[in-house]
């Protein structure tokens, strides 16, 4: 059923975002230095919890203008595919020693980053569209990938606030820098995959 959806080039997609540094690490790994890791896993479920909002309200939008254009999803797919290149390309440029953002309240700046990020609208709006299997159930499939979407997400946050003060304490920019290669290499890798797999 939807399972079917859940594809290998989903996971590794979902895995090189979620684990690649940005806003919500950022704020998980600064509120672990500074102030615990309670504080930092707050930031984790404040964020997942902003992702449902994004992922209902995309999954709506999606399924509406799917039932006015039909033919939305093919330009969805080529623009998802492009996006997918992008990040992958920043991914690589990052050299892991952007600045760390401050926050205040743990669960609401998770929150409110989380669903005020336009990157983040931008993905579940032109990515999770890639994966739809079948195209009579939009909506469903799109709330499916986005919870997966999520539980990757709020794994990946969890991780670096239980690992944060091991692995960015004097290597921080090192142990980015890597993250950031392999990530990259694997969002090319898929977009690439997408790419052959659907118009070659």
């Amino acid at each position: 059923m939807q399972l079917q959806s859940l594809t290998v080039e989903f996971i590794i997609l979902q895995i090189s975002v979620a684990f690649s540094p940005g806003l919500i690490i950022a704020l998980v790994v600064n509120e672990a230095v500074q102030k615990g890791r309670k504080n930092a896993l707050q930031v984790a479920y404040g964020a997942a919890t902003g992702a449902i909002g994004i992922t209902i309200i995309t999954a709506a939008v999606i399924t509406y203008i799917f039932s006015l254009i039909p033919e939305i999803l093919t330009l969805i797919y080529i623009f998802g595919i492009i996006y997918i290149f992008y990040k992958g390309i920043k991914t690589l440029q990052d050299k892991g020693d952007s600045p760390e953002v401050l926050g205040s309240a743990s669960f609401m700046s998770g929150f409110k980053i989380n669903l005020a990020n336009p990157k983040m609208w931008v993905f579940y709006l032109s990515v999770l569209p890639l994966f739809i299997a079948d195209e009579s159930n939009i909506f469903s499939t799109l709330i499916f990938l986005g919870i997966v979407t999520i539980l990757i997400n709020l794994f990946a946050d969890i991780s670096y606030a239980l690992v944060s003060s091991y692995l960015f304490d004097n290597s921080s920019t090192k142990v980015k820098r890597y993250i950031n290669i392999i990530s990259g290499v694997c969002l090319i890798g898929v977009g690439l995959y997408l790419f052959f797999s659907r118009f070659i």
